[in-house]
């Protein structure tokens, strides 16, 4: 993602390494694949290594690696499973919008929830959705793949009007196919979102949203006699904004925000709301983890 990708050095992937989606029902793959867990006692068949963290079973260290290297490393394992995940990406006009822009914290995360997946075992695939799916990434596993999904994402525009509720149904790949399903996006779309979640689930989805919105929208500053302009379909209004406007304004902002969290409570749907101007790493490695979503 050019420069906007900066951050994923080796050590931020490093750190990547350790987490993994989060799942509520067992996943069978359909492919007899390898899906690897972090749960402690389960395992067949040995898999790779990773450095001893406070918590781990300490049963797992490796005291061989210790005499050779001093220092503690813990066995991972294999279980006879796999997920499919699937990540939809809002790649709508409205989210190209802000400072910084909110397509550019939902492209990274795209890219992190990708690079999660594939270093667990998982297959997964990308669907870019505004009112249609307008571009794809076949699901494929294994990092070698990481580059081509960093240059999928790179590549893919910020334009069109959003419909999560047609877009998510009419992405045929999903069909069948029992795993996650990741929603980025402001959550904005004028007929909401209802429909899209209650597809993902009846497809036996463990679904996670992340709302992201810009600080302009969170906290607008802006005053005095406006025209403004919808990004998506170039309808304009004429507003005088004054201290109750904006107070107005927050307060619907706010009964929204409320509905999406009761709405993914109800459906049992991991939910993650922030502004595109939070950090990255405090984002990964901090609010995604207090909400479930990784572990």
């Amino acid at each position: 993602m050019g420069s906007q990708m900066k951050t994923f050095d080796p050590d931020f992937l490093s750190k990547l390494e350790r987490l993994a989606l989060q799942n509520i029902r067992p996943v069978r793959g359909g492919t007899g694949g390898s899906r690897r867990s972090r749960a402690r006692g389960q395992a067949i068949e040995f898999s790779d290594f990773r450095e001893y963290t406070p918590g781990d079973d300490y049963r797992r260290i490796d005291w061989n690696a210790y005499a050779r290297f001093e220092r503690l490393f813990i066995k991972l394992y294999m279980e006879e499973r796999e997920a499919n995940v699937t990540i939809f990406l809002d790649t709508s006009a409205s989210m190209n919008y802000g400072e910084p822009g909110k397509g550019i914290l939902a492209k990274k995360m795209a890219a992190v929830f990708a690079y999660i997946a594939l270093a667990n075992y998982d297959r997964v695939g990308i669907a870019a959705v505004t009112d249609t799916v307008i571009h794809q990434h076949p699901y494929f596993s294994g990092k070698a793949g990481y580059a081509r999904v960093l240059k999928f994402l790179d590549n893919l525009p910020f334009e069109g009007r959003t419909s999560l509720n047609k877009s998510i149904q009419s992405f045929e790949p999903l069909m069948s196919r029992k795993g996650i399903s990741i929603v980025l996006s402001d959550f904005l779309a004028e007929d909401g979102y209802m429909d899209a979640f209650h597809y993902l689930k009846y497809q036996q989805q463990d679904v996670a949203a992340l709302q992201i919105l810009s600080p302009e929208e969170l906290d607008p500053s802006m005053s005095g006699a406006l025209r403004l302009i919808d990004m998506e379909t170039n309808e304009h209004v004429e507003v005088e904004i004054t201290p109750r406007t904006l107070s107005l304004y927050k307060k619907a902002l706010n009964t929204h925000m409320e509905t999406l969290r009761q709405t993914c409570s109800n459906l049992e749907i991991a939910l993650l709301q922030v502004g595109s101007d939070i950090s990255l790493e405090q984002l990964v490695f901090e609010k995604l983890q207090q909400t479930g979503m990784i572990r």
